[in-house]
């Protein structure tokens, strides 16, 4: 570190225009510093935001570490559940543009990282805001390294700050995207067998019901299916001695995971339009993560577009190498995920309060 590295750090920013407007949601308290433009033209946004919830989940995830036995280990239902990967609850995370007034600025990029107030570029930042004017009521008294520092970039350059109307509300509209819903749910799966009923499950934090109508579930030799991709006339434009070298090497690899004679279960399903669904057999999730095998992800595509029930044909596959004489696989399904738009966020200026809108 030198006198030039924080010299041409702070003369990165070109210009500040102080918002300083509180919001809460879920508990975290938001507040909107204001607008950055880089001397690059980059115009940012700048959000803090303090989780108080997440402190009181740090501070007993350690007293758990310290009070647990010593033969406690971890298990993929730890990993998979997160039960040690923390994270506080960020909201401007999917942020697709911000509207002040007439003025909308579409985002093309955003990110969040811990505060610390060791990290001098962070220190620097909220120092030129402080001498800016910026009153950052609401988290005056709170721990920096509690806090999480969220940028918001906005599509094009920019030789100045917009003008924007300071007293109108701030909408935020949010993007596409997928949310994790934990279930942990038993449920038998049967090779060849037929499903003629649907299977309910529950949301555990919503309480809303939820349904699968599972068409079928079968064994996937992915040796056979490799060797079909391998035999491909489309891989001829290879040399036989690169075709046959990949061959070798993907072999290799792929025994590690799952030795010849064993397949991958797959389930077909029908569900809801905007949900998927994911399965893990009980012994697996039980088991300790091996961390000596690299891994491979598969991607299921159904043989027929449309189910029994005539909506869209989903699968999920167990990545899980069972023997090829499975008939039954005890299972859980795990978790659903739901891709949806989250409602629109508007925060308007009021003084003294902390408030917010959503529509």
């Amino acid at each position: 570190m030198n006198f030039k590295t924080i010299q041409n750090r702070l003369s990165q920013v070109k210009e500040i225009a102080i918002i300083s407007r509180n919001a809460e949601t879920d508990g975290v308290i938001c507040h909107i510093m204001g607008m950055v433009l880089r001397d690059d033209g980059t115009l940012q946004m700048l959000i803090l935001q303090y989780d108080e919830a997440y402190l009181e989940k740090l501070e007993n995830a350690e007293i758990a570490i310290l009070a647990a036995s010593p033969g406690e280990t971890l298990t993929n239902r730890i990993q998979q559940r997160g039960d040690r990967n923390l994270r506080p609850t960020l909201c401007f995370g999917s942020v697709e543009k911000v509207c002040f007034g007439d003025l909308e600025l579409k985002t093309n990029a955003s990110g969040s990282c811990k505060c610390d107030a060791k990290q001098w570029d962070k220190a620097a930042l909220f120092t030129q805001f402080l001498l800016k004017g910026w009153n950052p009521v609401g988290l005056d008294t709170k721990d920096i390294d509690a806090m999480f520092l969220t940028n918001l970039n906005f599509e094009g350059t920019y030789d100045t700050i917009p003008d924007f109307d300071t007293d109108a509300p701030i909408r935020f509209s949010m993007r596409i995207s997928s949310t994790r819903h934990l279930l942990e749910m038993p449920v038998t799966l049967t090779v060849g067998s037929e499903y003629p009923n649907k299977l309910y499950f529950t949301d555990k934090v919503s309480g809303e019901e939820h349904w699968v109508q599972i068409n079928k579930v079968t064994l996937c030799d992915m040796w056979a299916e490799m060797s079909k991709t391998f035999a491909n006339p489309q891989l001829k434009e290879q040399s036989l001695e690169e075709l046959a070298r990949s061959k070798a090497e993907f072999e290799e690899r792929f025994s590690k995971m799952c030795p010849k004679g064993m397949c991958y279960p797959v389930i077909e399903y029908e569900c809801e339009e905007d949900i998927h669904l994911h399965f893990y057999s009980k012994r697996w999730l039980d088991a300790e993560p091996d961390h000596k095998n690299s891994g491979l992800g598969f991607l299921m595509k159904t043989d027929k577009p449309i189910g029994k029930l005539g909506l869209k044909l989903k699968g999920d596959i167990i990545q899980e190498p069972l023997p090829a004489n499975t008939v039954t696989i005890e299972a859980e399904l795990f978790h659903y995920s739901r891709i949806g738009k989250a409602d629109d966020v508007v925060i308007a200026k009021q003084d003294c309060n902390i408030c917010i809108f959503s529509s």
